[in-house]
């Protein structure tokens, strides 16, 4: 769920946005393939039980690729009859389906690195390991960058969800760079501790990214620094004397709000028209994100 404040300013245009972030998707989704290949090899090879549940980050990584990229391609589809609201919430959906896929992928390694630990079958890991670690973490540094800036821009709760993703991948790759230099100075059990710590950092990551996905499909309220800036706004307009009532959700990409606004009990009830259209273009100047607003107006007591 979104945790910006609506506020005026400079914004890139939507299309370039739009553009670099299916780009990155696709770069994304080649590099993380490759990745979870290439760390795969090096962690058997290696001995490295750390850069294995790695590369099986890496592995949910191109899953949850292949699910932004659905998400994101039909969230964009018109609203239509049977979704007036449009279908924004395909990428909440894409959150939840992301948040599991990485679950999963942890839960094996976990088990594995405990077995190994309780057989004391540890082997110090090879440098190359160290290596490939490294690069794994620029290039998922890199691609956070990316995905976050398009998941900001386009107030994009998928790509916001996939950019930490790469966060974590970050975290885990520098982890496993360690755990390397460690167990080569003869601590050769940090290993797969750092492995299992490293799936638990996971998990809790992916659960992170599971209940944005619940909450954007429950219709979660948004903060109450948005809900503050909303009231704001509105009071800046002629005509509102105060907010009765405000209920702010997101649905995909838009917001979407339901006011109650307090005119002057005397004016025509075409002014009282006039005064929501203003409240309507005041809102979306501020944030181009805001879609369907629904305005009662109520006479002041």
């Amino acid at each position: 769920m979104t945790k910006k404040s609506i506020k005026g300013g400079h914004e890139r245009s939507p299309e370039k946005c739009e553009a670099c972030a299916k780009k990155t998707l696709v770069i994304g989704l080649a590099a993380n393939i490759f990745l979870a290949a290439f760390k795969l090899f090096v962690g058997f090879l290696g001995r490295s039980r750390a850069l294995i549940g790695s590369g099986l980050c890496n592995l949910s990584d191109v899953t949850s690729a292949i699910v932004v990229v659905v998400g994101v391609k039909y969230s964009n589809k018109p609203a239509d009859e049977k979704y007036p609201y449009g279908y924004g919430k395909v990428e909440f959906v894409a959150q939840f389906i992301m948040g599991i896929f990485m679950i999963a992928g942890t839960i094996a390694l976990i088990m594995s690195s405990f077995m190994v630990l309780a057989k004391k079958a540890i082997v110090i890991p090879h440098l190359v390991v160290f290596f490939t670690a490294i690069l794994s973490a620029v290039v998922n540094g890199i691609l956070y960058k990316y995905t976050h800036c398009g998941g900001k821009e386009l107030n994009s709760p998928a790509l916001k969800a996939h950019a930490e993703h790469n966060k974590i991948d970050v975290i885990s790759s520098l982890l496993v760079a360690i755990s390397v230099i460690v167990a080569r100075h003869g601590l050769e059990w940090v290993d797969p501790v750092i492995a299992i710590f490293e799936c638990i950092h996971v998990i809790h990551g992916s659960f992170v990214i599971l209940m944005d996905g619940v909450n954007g499909i429950m219709d979660t309220s948004l903060p109450d620094e948005y809900v503050d800036g909303v009231k704001s706004r509105v009071l800046e307009v002629n005509g509102v004397k105060k907010i009765a009532n405000i209920r702010a959700r997101q649905a995909g990409r838009q917001v979407i709000l339901d006011l109650n606004v307090v005119i002057d009990p005397d004016i025509s009830v075409l002014s009282a028209k006039m005064i929501k259209q203003k409240v309507k273009s005041h809102l979306r100047e501020v944030d181009r994100h805001i879609g369907n607003i629904m305005i009662q107006v109520v006479p002041a007591e």
